[in-house]
């Protein structure tokens, strides 16, 4: 996780959730789905669109419009606060391992448009 880098702090900007094209690889992992299947969150289920890719090879896409079938470019479970100057994770506990891991270091992090890590002065 990168809360590990003393030199990441997590700003809750949302540019990771807001630009799921640019941060998120659209995918969750089985243990995300075997997660929330065990909590009951069927919420979260609705969102995943499962393509068989052959024997015991399977997607789970992440996060497709239940009612329209379309890929979202925000996630649907990113929360703004109330003062309007930064997010808040929806669903922080049970969230994607994808999200847990992001950023995955200082490159991916600047790849992606992540200002978390501090600035070396």
């Amino acid at each position: 996780m990168p809360t590990m880098n003393s030199s990441f702090n997590c700003r809750c900007c949302g540019h990771c959730c807001l630009n799921l094209i640019d941060a998120f690889n659209g995918c969750v992992s089985d243990d995300d789905l075997k997660r929330w299947r065990q909590l009951g969150r069927v919420d979260l289920l609705a969102w995943v669109k499962t393509l068989d890719l052959g024997p015991g090879n399977q997607l789970h896409m992440a996060w497709v419009d239940p009612e329209t079938g379309d890929d979202v470019e925000r996630c649907p479970w990113l929360l703004d606060r109330l003062d309007q100057r930064a997010h808040l994770c929806g669903i922080d506990d049970i969230k994607p391992d994808h999200c847990r891991a992001y950023p995955e270091h200082q490159k991916h992090a600047e790849t992606t448009g992540c200002s978390g890590y501090l600035k070396k002065s």
